[in-house]
């Protein structure tokens, strides 16, 4: 069941890229576009009120502390500005390049291991971590380049972006770690969600950016927040539990490739040789550092909250 478990985690997550891309798209169906800003308000917001029943007699504000409150504020700016990012790259991107760039995350998380918590990388797991580097972030975006003659056109923009959107994630990953050991995991969601999107919906209010939501959005959101956010946390701490840390992160990381698949299938997006060879090239190098990985996987879990390290 741990396997089956981790495979589903795997397949709602990858579904995030294709159901959320329709969302921020102009089109004849959805004749009202939603700002990436207003999504990610939503978003965080109705992920703090899921929270609050479950803390309901939690930890004080005097026992957590002035201090935490404020690192744990500073991380919900951090996730709002990350999930905006992402998806005003999105918007501009194709769900294809989303599933793979996001992998980007990786890199930077291990990045900033190595220059400011002074990790080592070994020189059997440097080939390994250019393999993710190349196959997550170098191939695609210049491919892209290739194809719009070096141009920075608003596709490449966009691979930018969500690339950016992969360095925001690795900060709040490093800074929700140090966290956990001092504040409750669930209370740690609920705060960081309630200060992302207040802090979203001020930057609303000071830009004067529409708050339009159509109908026609409200099934894609229900599937990104039940199913990408609630069902595929469940089953990743499930498999976690079930089959350990390694056998979870080698499995999950098929993300990339069920999220190709539903923009193929949903979007009719064409997966190219290019692609497959950038998946190919992230996989071969997390299998290789796949106790690396996990170590970093396994605090996150412990949040309760891989979804947002993942694609919010």
């Amino acid at each position: 069941m741990g396997y089956v478990f981790v495979i589903v985690s795997a397949a709602l997550a990858g579904l995030i890229h294709s159901v959320s891309k329709p969302i921020l798209e102009y089109s004849n169906v959805n004749t009202v576009e939603i700002n990436p800003l207003t999504f990610a308000a939503i978003i965080f917001i109705i992920n703090g009120m899921f929270f609050t029943p479950i803390r309901k007699n939690g930890e004080s504000v005097k026992k957590i502390g002035k201090k935490n409150y404020f690192l744990l504020g500073i991380i919900g700016v951090i996730e709002v500005l990350a999930i905006s990012t992402y998806f005003f790259g999105l918007k501009e991107s194709t769900a294809v390049n989303a599933s793979i760039l996001t992998n980007g995350e990786i890199i930077f998380s291990i990045l900033i291991a190595l220059i400011i918590f002074k990790e080592k990388l070994g020189k059997k797991e440097l080939p390994y971590f250019s393999m993710i580097i190349i196959g997550a972030s170098l191939l695609p975006i210049g491919y892209d380049l290739y194809q719009h003659e070096m141009n920075l056109t608003n596709l490449v923009f966009g691979d930018l972006l969500i690339l950016l959107a992969g360095l925001l994630y690795a900060i709040d990953i490093n800074m929700c770690k140090h966290m956990s050991g001092m504040v409750n995991a669930k209370k740690i969601t609920q705060i960081t969600s309630f200060a992302g999107g207040g802090f979203a919906l001020l930057l609303i209010l000071a830009f004067q950016i529409p708050f339009n939501i159509s109908a026609s959005h409200i099934p894609n959101i229900a599937v990104v927040g039940i199913f990408g956010t609630g069902l595929s946390t469940y089953f990743f701490i499930m498999a976690l539990r079930s089959i350990g840390a390694v056998r979870t992160i080698l499995l999950y990381s098929s993300t990339s490739v069920f999220g190709m698949v539903f923009a193929t299938l949903l979007l009719h997006e064409v997966i190219t040789l290019q692609s497959v060879l950038s998946i190919s090239l992230v996989l071969g190098g997390i299998y290789f550092l796949r106790n690396r990985l996990s170590n970093d996987k396994t605090a996150i879990c412990d949040l309760g909250d891989k979804f947002k390290r993942d694609q919010f």
